[in-house]
């Protein structure tokens, strides 16, 4: 049996939409032993179920991310998107707190991978990103070692997975159409709230700019399908995963929310599987 670190690690969760209410919710409910949340950040009215759930627990809730910095919290959980990413990060790198951040699209954006790593140096903070809705994140990186030659990601989605995309029109869609394909540098910015993965995989291989993607819009499927193939001096791998949405929100795979809780649970844990 994998044992727990004994002293309760305190966090806050930023943004309470579908994710991070799973998460919050999985942490209230014991499934990740050894983690307190203590306060979340969200600004808009929380459903007055969740809200009775955290004041029952004595979370606080609180309308801005600085707040959180009021509470001891020793990780933050980012789970609203790139842009508040991009105004939080270095804030909780500067107090010295820890941070997990799920729209890892912004990571690869511009030279903030660089910047962010080297002020998480300075000041002895871990990043922890999540692998989200995909798989064979250890295999890249295992892979990427020896060398690694291509990484390519197709992602299908039924159309109201993607919601509205500006110069696409996917009403009445009635057969597949390729709406991308490019690096997965430039799929990241057009598909901020889609294709968080394609950045999560080209992190682990072969970089944002080589990382090759299509985006897909299916009306033909049910499920958010992500299909990556990779080759390189290890050999070649093709991994298909078929996801179902989060109930709350279809635009979120529901594996991509459990990824979350499974990183938790894997910080918490004295032995990790896998890399």
């Amino acid at each position: 049996m994998v044992s727990i670190m004994k002293e309760d690690l305190p966090v806050g969760i930023i943004g309470m939409g579908s994710m991070g209410s799973f998460v919050s919710r999985a942490i209230l409910s014991g499934k990740v032993p050894g983690v307190k949340l203590l306060a979340v950040a969200e600004i808009r009215r929380l459903p007055d179920d969740l809200g009775r759930e955290l004041k029952a627990n004595s979370v606080s809730v609180v309308d801005s991310f600085d707040s959180l910095f009021k509470f001891p919290i020793r990780l933050a959980l980012e789970c609203a998107n790139q842009e508040v990413v991009k105004e939080c990060a270095f804030l909780f790198i500067d107090k010295g707190i820890d941070l997990l951040i799920m729209s890892v699209g912004a990571v690869v954006q511009e030279n903030f991978l660089q910047d962010l790593s080297r002020r998480a140096e300075e000041k002895g903070v871990r990043i922890y990103l999540p692998s989200g809705a995909v798989g064979a994140i250890d295999a890249l990186q295992a892979a990427k070692i020896q060398g690694l030659d291509e990484v390519t990601l197709t992602t299908r989605k039924p159309p109201r997975s993607l919601g509205k995309i500006e110069g696409v029109d996917l009403e009445g869609l009635k057969e597949a159409l390729v709406i991308f394909e490019g690096p997965a540098k430039e799929a990241v910015v057009k598909f901020p709230q889609n294709v968080n993965v394609a950045a999560t995989i080209s992190l682990a291989g072969i970089g944002s700019d080589r990382t090759r993607v299509r985006v897909v819009a299916d009306p033909t499927i049910s499920q958010n399908i992500h299909e990556i193939r990779a080759q390189g001096a290890f050999g070649s791998f093709e991994i298909r995963l078929a996801n179902l949405p989060n109930p709350e929100n279809p635009k979120t795979s529901l594996l991509a929310c459990l990824s979350v809780v499974s990183l938790l649970r894997k910080i918490r844990a004295n032995m990790q599987i896998g890399g």
